[in-house]
């Protein structure tokens, strides 16, 4: 040990170390490149997410050094990260044969797991800007995976939208740190006040673009919809929820300070977020009902669901709006990865996600055209599926924000139009229930290639009961309120 440095916490840090073991175990598995082995990256990968999930959700609050802050808000980010990660990993196991190289594109999902795990725990700009190019690297590789045409282009839009993004957040995270001589999000709360004038807000407008890049906020959304129909499925279940995860999330921690919590966050910076929350979930929901692919659909709805997020992000800084966005990550992130397990299973029949190729699934796979209706309808607040109770926890805290104080009535105002939102967005999630269920199926369709194995079927049973059981459970908002 070095003098006059204390020792890290490993302790704390057990999901992280399992995530590095489990990714160089998978890279040596597949240099061998025995046959033997070759569907064991997926079972490596899901088994040290699932597993450090249970060792992330319990902790104590601790610090690591003096870049990581490891609370009860991080505990719940890294522990749903690590458990979205490894159902999408149990999926791919029993759909490992369909895969190119399963090893690889497992360590993909793993690498973004311990991305979302760094930016959740992150407490300076450092590691959040390491977290964030991690999961981007990671994510860059998954949407490109299989060596496709389209597969290729959609990664290739990622990484250019993906790069200027974080060329800007950097740029912005350099001026932040020349105005306040500190990369600390504890020194860099002093530019929310307005102290450093207009230098101090573009600082943090140019520092925020890479966390409204990751959340797919208007105007940095133009990359969803073409790389996720670009991607393969299994791929973008992980990429669409892990990146909101740690961007809410080291949003939620740079805009609390430490007790005593202040009444609400200043107004401009309540204001901004509410108006950027209703502009996304609007531009969301009206793009999506003209869309004819059930991918696109999901990349619009990717949108305004990130406007939800940072609707119940304004309403902070407190335990309620905390555990808001806690709760809408967590009926979000399961619906939203079951969906897409269903459509990677559906492609997989049909080849493509177009809307007039779905027609008729249900007659083909009904469990799967069952499935992919509850998750859509759980995406779209139908009651009583636990996307109703997501939604209805962000609206109760803008509304009662905007009634408790005459100077947050922008919040009811983005409230009212998220309600707007899901309204017209319901429609685009009918579109995918009513191709799957009430379409015709072509003349002639043959029975499906191959029956669901058995790690499929687990993967869409979690979510599933997630979604229902979520759904029924009155006391899971508490409960979740309970963890942070």
């Amino acid at each position: 040990m070095i003098a006059g440095l204390d020792p890290l916490p490993l302790h704390a840090l057990v999901p992280e170390l399992l995530l590095v073991l489990a990714m160089f175990a998978m890279l040596g598995l597949d240099l061998l490149r025995a046959p033997a082995l070759r569907d064991a990256g997926p079972w490596l990968g899901g088994v040290a997410c699932l597993v450090g999930a249970c060792f992330a959700l319990p902790s104590a609050p601790t610090t690591v050094g003096t870049m990581l802050t490891i609370d009860g808000l991080a505990g719940f980010a890294r522990a749903l990260g690590l458990g979205v990660a490894g159902v999408v990993l149990l999926a791919a196991a029993g759909r490992a044969r369909t895969l190119d190289q399963p090893g690889a594109w497992a360590m993909g999902v793993v690498a973004l797991a311990l991305g979302t795990s760094l930016a959740a725990m992150a407490s300076n700009l450092l590691p959040l800007w390491l977290g964030l190019e991690l999961i981007a690297m990671a994510s860059y590789t998954l949407v490109a995976f299989g060596g496709e045409r389209r597969a290729a282009e959609a990664g290739m839009k990622f990484v250019l939208f993906g790069g200027v993004a974080s060329a800007l957040m950097l740029y912005g995270a350099s001026h932040a740190y020349g105005l306040t001589g500190s990369f600390e999000f504890a020194s860099l709360r002093a530019l929310l006040g307005g102290a450093f004038g207009p230098a101090g807000t573009l600082a943090l407008l140019l520092a925020g673009t890479g966390l409204a890049y990751k959340l797919s906020l208007v105007p940095f959304h133009f990359y969803a919809p073409d790389v996720y129909q670009g991607a393969p499925p299994l791929g973008i279940a992980a990429v669409s929820v892990l990146p909101k995860i740690a961007a809410a999330v080291a949003l939620l921690h740079f805009l609390t300070p430490p007790a005593p919590l202040p009444a609400a966050l200043p107004f401009a910076v309540a204001t901004s977020l509410a108006a950027l929350a209703a502009v996304s979930a609007l531009v969301g929901a009206f793009v999506a009902v003209v869309q004819r692919d059930g991918k696109r659909i999901l990349a619009f709805s990717g949108v305004g669901h990130g406007g939800a997020i940072v609707l119940a992000i304004a309403c902070g800084p407190s335990a309620d709006a905390a555990a808001a966005v806690g709760f809408y990550l967590l009926t979000y992130g399961l619906a939203n990865v079951g969906a897409f397990v269903c459509l990677a299973v559906l492609v997989g029949d049909r080849g493509s996600t177009q809307l007039e190729a779905l027609a008729g699934a249900w007659r083909q796979r009904p469990v799967v055209a069952s499935l992919l209706c509850l998750f859509v309808l759980s995406l779209a607040g139908i009651p009583p599926l636990a996307g109703f109770l997501g939604k209805w926890g962000v609206l109760q805290q803008a509304f009662g924000r905007a009634m408790a104080s005459r100077e947050l009535q922008p919040l009811g105002v983005a409230a009212l139009l998220l309600l707007l939102a899901s309204v017209v967005g319901a429609w685009s999630y009918l579109l995918i229930v009513r191709a799957v269920v009430l379409a015709p199926a072509p003349a002639g369709e043959a029975p499906p290639r191959q029956p669901l194995a058995l790690p499929l079927r687990a993967a869409l049973a979690v979510c599933a009961v997630a979604v229902v059981g979520l759904g029924l459970w009155l006391a899971g908002f508490d409960w979740v309120r309970g963890l942070l």
